[in-house]
């Protein structure tokens, strides 16, 4: 059931669960920073959400390309209805954003 590297290294997990938490540590410490020193401006909030929206088109059209690849090289297997289900909750919340925002203004 599992794979192969998991069985001979399972601590890799721990490993990557323990990077989880630090990094969420170092977030709130530089959002705490930020606030203080009045950081997150409108400006600043205008600059992510833009930033933001780009980065979720280009990662669509990247999971695209991505699909026929992992069908060549991997076939029909794990992968790829792993892809299939990232795409689907991909543009599952973005059709609930939309909703949001459509029914917010």
């Amino acid at each position: 059931m599992f794979s192969q590297e998991f069985t001979e290294a399972p601590w890799v997990v721990l490993l990557l669960i323990g990077n989880y938490i630090f990094m969420l540590m170092i977030f709130f410490i530089q959002r705490k920073v930020g606030m203080k020193n009045h950081r997150y401006d409108e400006r600043y909030y205008h600059v992510n959400n833009r930033a933001k929206g780009r980065t979720w088109d280009i990662m669509l059209v990247i999971m695209l390309i991505a699909w026929p690849i992992v069908i060549i090289f991997d076939g029909i297997s794990f992968a790829f209805f792993l892809l299939t289900a990232l795409y689907m909750l991909h543009c599952l919340i973005f059709g609930i954003v939309v909703a949001y925002y459509q029914r917010k203004e």
